[in-house]
C-alpha cells in the first residue's frame, strides 16, 4: 500500500515481480495502491509496473448533481427517521448536505471558490449530521445559532485557516440553515428550493427531477468564474492527448503517415478554411442608419479581422518551422 512513499524500493519491486511473474500460479495476483501524482513531473512509479498493470482509478464526483447525491449517499432511510424531531432534522441534514456538496466541488473554480485548497471530507458531513441530532433530541427550540457556529467554526472551519474563507463559509450556513428553511421558503440555489418531508429515495429523486443544470449560480458565483475552470481543464486534456501521442517522426514502412505530414496536411485545410477578412469601410457604406446593434457588429468584425490575421500569421509561421 502506499508505494508512492517508498520511491527508492520501487526499482526493487519491479525486479521482484518479474522474478514471481515466471513460474507462479496463473490466479497470482499483487494488489498495490498508490496516490496520484500532483504532476507529470512527479512520476516515480517505474514504466515497466504500470505497463503490466490493470489500472484503476476512484475519482472524485464532479459537478453538483453528483456531489450532491453522493453526499446523501452517507445517510439511509434508518438516518432519516433516528430523530423524534423528524421535519426539522430531515430538512437541516438536507440543507447540510447541499453545503457540503457546494465546499467541496468549490475547489474546482480556483482561487474563486477558496483562496486556499482545504481537505472537506464526507467525515465532516456524517460528524455534523450526529451533532445535529444530539442537539435536536437535547432542546426544545432548534438551536440555529449554536449549530451554525459548530458546523462552520470547528466541523468545516476546522479545517479552514484562511480569515475571508471562513467567513465565506459561515455565510452560506446562514442563508441554508436559518428559521425559514421550515416554512418552505427556502432557495438552496436559483431555482431550487429546499424539498418538504420525504423519505429517502424521495430525496434522490427530488435531486434528479428539481436541481437545476450544472452552472456556477448553484454555487453562488458569476458565470464568468467557469472561465479559468474550464480554461485548465482544457490546457490538461490537450497536454494528455499530446503525451499519449507517438514520438516516433521517421517515416516508415509501409507509406505510414508522419507527424510532419498530418500536420502540414492540416494546416493547409486550415488555411483553404479560413475566410477573407471583412471589408469595414465598405460594409459602412451600405449601412444607412447606424443603430447600436450595428455598432456592435462593426466591432465584432473588426475583431474577428484581427483574430483571422492571427491565425493566418501563426500558421505560416508554423508552415515555415515544419518547412
Amino acid at each position: 500500500q502506499n508505494i508512492h512513499l517508498v520511491a527508492k524500493w520501487l526499482s526493487s519491486l519491479e525486479k521482484k515481480l518479474e522474478q514471481h511473474s515466471e513460474g507462479s500460479h496463473q490466479d497470482f495476483r499483487v494488489f498495490i495502491s498508490a496516490e496520484p501524482a500532483p504532476s507529470p513531473d512527479s512520476h516515480i512509479i517505474p514504466q515497466g509496473i504500470l505497463e503490466n498493470s490493470i489500472k484503476i482509478t476512484n475519482e472524485a464526483p464532479t459537478g453538483m448533481h453528483a456531489n450532491l447525491h453522493k453526499a446523501l449517499d452517507n445517510f439511509n432511510q434508518d438516518t432519516l427517521e433516528m430523530c423524534t424531531r423528524e421535519n426539522e432534522f430531515k430538512s437541516i441534514l438536507f440543507a447540510l448536505c447541499y453545503f457540503h456538496a457546494v465546499v467541496a466541488e468549490r475547489r474546482k473554480f480556483g482561487p474563486q471558490g477558496w483562496n486556499r485548497s482545504y481537505p472537506f471530507n464526507t467525515g465532516d458531513l456524517t460528524i455534523s449530521v450526529n451533532v445535529l441530532y444530539n442537539y435536536l433530541e437535547a432542546s426544545s427550540k432548534v438551536p440555529y445559532d449554536d449549530l451554525r457556529y459548530l458546523f462552520g467554526e470547528i466541523m468545516y472551519g476546522g479545517h479552514i485557516t484562511d480569515d475571508w474563507d471562513r467567513r465565506l463559509c459561515k455565510t452560506y450556513l446562514e442563508e441554508f440553515i436559518k428559521p425559514e428553511m421550515l416554512e418552505g421558503e427556502l432557495l438552496l440555489a436559483p431555482g431550487f428550493p429546499l424539498p418538504g418531508n420525504v423519505d429517502y429515495n424521495g430525496y434522490h429523486q427530488y435531486i434528479d427531477d428539481a436541481l437545476p443544470p450544472e452552472s456556477p449560480y448553484l454555487y453562488g458565483l458569476h458565470p464568468n468564474a467557469e472561465i479559468g475552470f474550464l480554461t485548465q481543464t482544457s490546457e490538461k486534456l490537450f497536454r494528455v492527448v499530446l503525451e499519449m501521442q507517438p514520438r516516433d517522426t521517421s517515416t516508415g514502412e509501409g507509406g505510414v503517415v508522419t507527424r510532419e505530414e498530418t500536420v502540414k496536411a492540416l494546416l493547409e485545410e486550415m488555411l483553404e478554411k479560413l475566410m477573407d477578412e471583412f471589408n469595414i469601410a465598405e460594409l459602412m457604406a451600405k449601412v444607412e442608419e447606424r443603430t447600436p446593434y450595428v455598432v456592435v457588429a462593426f466591432q465584432e468584425c473588426e475583431r474577428m479581422n484581427i483574430l483571422t490575421s492571427e491565425i493566418k500569421r501563426s500558421l505560416k509561421e508554423l508552415e515555415l518551422g515544419l518547412k
